[in-house]
């Protein structure tokens, strides 16, 4: 089976433009939804209970008239209602989208604060949340407003007006000469029987009411379903390899991952008539085919934008492979090292093993001692006694210069050894003995390496050259006295 169940959050975000900022979804939307149903059991179901209990008395003693008119009251107003707050579930779902997108420019601050202040942008960041914050607020302002007018409309409908029925529908049998029900009675008997029956048809009355103000939540809900649904469509298109897409001028670009494209096999990875293309679909190679073994280096070389990320992302298949046979080792025997590479929360070791947990790392039985010497082999054992050992816990990101996270993502690389490892760039922070003294082991260790990197002295360490020159066109050949390096 294809791997998108494990990328699913990326793809959504990367491949699929039909929702927008899905941490508001995961987080506020499916929670508000939640709360809604269960609110909806409680408004619905009491009230709902009370018409049929207080209708069948009703029925007993003054008939089956009353009782049907109120509930023929209760489908009318339910009714107007119903169309008058109609636009409250595109209202809701608006509300939901413009809180995403303003929590999202918020967020994005946060990460960004230190390059924001390099570059003195505050004033530019302040225009774009003030600017996200008018929309919000401009649209909760009509949001309430909307509110207001139909919470006096309902409170007019389902007090009032139902008051008003009740107590009419309450005294026509006592107010009719033509009523043989209380023809032998007393005063006293008349009045006790008005007075029981009034309460019971208020009761019902209120209960009508009540179910009536609940279509509020009704509507409110509907907003909330919307996106839900919304989610749970995108969610299962994607897990099935079916990806929709807004290009250039509003186009729309729908794509299908086939499993039959891609092949498993250790010990290789083959391109055969593959178009390599972006998610918006600008075609990079309209036909790329080449075969890399193991124990076959090769540097991948070319302008910014020629397509090299978007070759290593369909070989992780993160991207959709639209045609061609890709055939490549199976799920964890293919290791990708970024030029800025994730620290994750939790312990030195943690940082070494990653995604590993420390379980993971007993059953395969290695010890700290070995994680030592892997950093040995990075020059950074020193990192052990300067954070408190192995089970020291620091903010990472922070702590860690760029080359000591760099020499970080080298080790973690050697304590998995896949069969092929892609290092986009994941040296430039290292000196050159440190690289390629790192070269050496992971051909040592047979590791077989696509490397992206402007450095001339990676280049007697691989064995072929993938030339990508960004108008469609790619060579692949081997590395000779007669190739032209490039790079500085």
């Amino acid at each position: 089976m294809i791997n998108t169940l494990r990328y699913t959050y990326y793809q959504i975000n990367t491949l699929d433009s039909r929702i927008s900022n899905i941490d508001q979804l995961l987080t506020q939307d499916v929670e508000k939804f939640c709360t809604s149903v269960a609110d909806l059991y409680t408004n619905i179901s009491k009230p709902f209970l009370d018409i049929i209990i207080y209708a069948r008395k009703l029925s007993g003693s003054i008939g089956p008239t009353g009782p049907s008119l109120l509930v023929l009251y209760l489908v009318c107003s339910g009714l107007v209602l119903t169309r008058l707050r109609r636009p409250i579930g595109h209202m809701t779902v608006a509300e939901q989208q413009f809180e995403g997108e303003f929590r999202y420019v918020n967020s994005r601050l946060i990460t960004n604060c230190e390059e924001i202040a390099f570059y003195n942008g505050s004033r530019r960041e302040k225009m774009i949340i003030r600017d996200g914050f008018e929309r919000l607020i401009k649209h909760l302002r009509s949001l309430i407003i909307f509110r207001f007018v139909m919470g006096c409309i309902d409170s007019v409908v389902a007090k009032y007006v139902s008051t008003c029925v009740g107590y009419y529908v309450v005294s026509r049998p006592f107010l009719d000469p033509m009523n043989t029900r209380h023809t032998n009675s007393t005063y006293n008997e008349v009045l006790e029987d008005y007075y029981s029956s009034g309460r019971m048809l208020m009761r019902l009355a209120e209960a009508v009411g009540r179910l009536v103000l609940a279509g509020r939540e009704l509507t409110k809900l509907a907003g909330f379903t919307t996106r839900v649904t919304d989610l749970i469509g995108v969610l299962s298109d994607v897990n099935q390899g079916n990806y929709v897409r807004t290009g250039i001028n509003n186009t729309t670009i729908e794509k299908k991952n086939d499993e039959e494209r891609i092949r498993t096999q250790d010990g290789i990875i083959k391109f055969e008539n593959v178009k390599l293309m972006t998610p918006n679909g600008d075609v990079l190679i309209e036909n790329l085919n080449f075969t890399v073994r193991s124990g076959q280096n090769v540097i991948v070389v070319g302008p910014n934008g020629c397509g090299k990320s978007s070759l290593f992302r369909t070989i992780g298949e993160l991207w959709p492979l639209s045609s061609g046979i890709l055939t490549k080792p199976g799920s964890g025997h293919l290791f990708y090292i970024p030029q800025k590479p994730y620290m994750t929360i939790g312990t030195l070791r943690d940082q070494i093993i990653y995604p590993d947990s420390q379980g993971d790392m007993r059953r395969k039985g290695i010890k700290d001692e070995n994680l030592n010497e892997l950093l040995d082999k990075v020059q950074l054992t020193y990192l052990v006694q300067r954070e408190g050992g192995f089970d020291g816990v620091q903010d990472w990101m922070d702590v860690l210069s760029g080359g000591e996270k760099q020499r970080i993502a080298m080790a973690r690389l050697f304590y998995h050894k896949p069969q092929f490892a892609i290092l986009d760039e994941c040296t430039s922070a290292v000196s050159v003995d440190v690289e390629g003294f790192m070269y050496e082991y992971c051909r040592t260790a047979g590791i077989t390496l696509f490397t992206v990197s402007h450095r001339k002295s990676l280049w007697k360490y691989h064995e072929y050259c993938l030339y990508m020159d960004g108008r469609g066109s790619y060579s692949f050949k081997p590395i000779d006295e007669h190739t032209s390096e490039f790079g500085s």
